[in-house]
């Protein structure tokens, strides 16, 4: 898949669809975050590194609307 824009809060990053079903998510040419499902005992969620639970949560939203 090709790497794709979303607007969060305002500000635009590129997500990009990685072959292990990860996405790097970048703010112009510097990568802010890397985002993967995580499936826990409580269900399904988004996590990530470098960015709080809540902000990938959100990021993830948006990659579902636009992938599905």
């Amino acid at each position: 898949m090709e790497p794709y824009e979303i607007t969060i809060s305002g500000k635009k990053l590129t997500v990009v669809p990685l072959d292990d079903g990860t996405y790097s998510i970048l703010d112009g040419a510097r990568r802010i975050a890397s985002l993967w499902l995580d499936i826990t005992a409580a269900g399904i969620c988004w996590a990530a590194e470098k960015i709080s639970l809540q902000v990938a949560e959100q990021i993830g939203t948006l990659i579902n609307a636009h992938e599905y």
